[in-house]
């Protein structure tokens, strides 16, 4: 498996370098089959760009809590697999064509296979949480692994649903992206050995940071550089989802425009011209700045967590990751 492409490298990566070349070798190590189609897809998505970001909120809240063993990179690969399997099994729901700026693996080896490999490195980060024997760890996995899944199913029941509500909104994105980063940060607090507080606190920075994230991935697909980006804004409308800009601008318009945009959402493909006018409906109404003042506001939440730590490199790496999850534009 070629090295990732490249990406702007989110804060603390020097401090887990080592760490993270290692889980470069486990993840593709680990991916490894007889049958040739399995490792073409999985080579695919996981070379396909990806931050690693789970995977570094991961170990550095290991070395928050004061552990740097190995057990780390494996947990970390263990989330990275999880995560990635999500990856492969939305896009065949979404009827996703691209994937970080690259063809999806669905669009290059059709359903079945992505299903089937989503499926594969599923079992795969089982088998390293198993090979790593902790039940709390497990538990934590599991548990989220399902919350995930559900996420995803709720969702699709509220695809083109222009009364969705923010409060369903914040369920969606709780249940696919907050909760796997959440538990992220307590895995590197467990394998510390720190506190029941400190665990708790790493848990709700994880919490926060994983809404900042999904909120600012929502305004990028509206406002993003798509050079920049790697992926095509507008995504989430195309696919009829709705998000947080659109959620505000809906509910601060007048009925007439409502309406307008019921059938732009009602129709069976939106084409680019629909994008802009669900764009210049979503910066009268300030549905922008609505999203991106919440990412803010949870970004400055899980800031807040950390204070129960003391000053260290780890600390101000995760204080740098809270800012740039807001500030990047890719």
């Amino acid at each position: 498996m070629a090295q990732p492409k490249k990406t702007l490298s989110p804060p603390g990566t020097d401090l887990i370098r080592r760490e993270l070349r290692e889980l470069e070798r486990i993840l593709r190590e680990q991916s490894r089959s007889e049958v040739r189609l399995l490792m073409e897809v999985a080579d695919h998505i996981l070379e396909s760009g990806g931050k690693r970001f789970r995977p570094a909120v991961l170990l550095l809240s290991a070395k928050l809590c004061g552990y740097s063993g190995p057990r780390a990179v494996a947990y970390a690969a263990a989330v990275e697999y999880a995560h990635t399997s999500t990856l492969l099994h939305d896009d065949v729901v979404d009827e996703a064509l691209t994937r970080r700026g690259r063809p999806s693996a669905n669009g290059i080896w059709g359903n079945q296979a992505s299903v089937l490999v989503g499926d594969y490195l599923l079992f795969r980060a089982f088998y390293l949480l198993i090979e790593n024997e902790d039940p709390r760890i497990m538990k934590l996995v599991n548990s989220v692994a399902t919350q995930m899944a559900e996420g995803e199913a709720f969702q699709l029941t509220r695809k083109r649903n222009v009364k969705l509500s923010e409060a369903e909104y914040f369920r969606i994105i709780t249940d696919k992206t907050a909760k796997l980063i959440s538990i992220s940060c307590r895995i590197g607090a467990i394998l510390g050995r720190a506190t029941a507080k400190r665990e708790h606190a790493l848990g709700e920075y994880g919490f926060h940071l994983g809404l900042a994230f999904q909120l600012k991935d929502d305004a990028l697909d509206y406002a993003g550089d798509e050079r920049a980006w790697g992926k095509k804004v507008g995504q989430d409308f195309s696919e009829g989802k709705m998000t947080l800009p659109l959620i505000w601008a809906f509910r601060n318009s007048s009925a007439a425009d409502r309406k307008k945009l019921a059938r732009l959402l009602a129709k069976p493909k939106r084409k680019a011209g629909d994008f802009k006018t669900a764009l210049a409906f979503i910066l009268r109404h300030g549905g922008l700045d609505y999203a991106l003042a919440k990412a803010r506001s949870h970004a400055g939440r899980a800031k807040a967590q950390l204070q129960v730590f003391p000053d260290s490199p780890p600390k101000q790496a995760l204080l740098d990751l809270a800012d740039f999850v807001v500030a990047r534009s890719v």
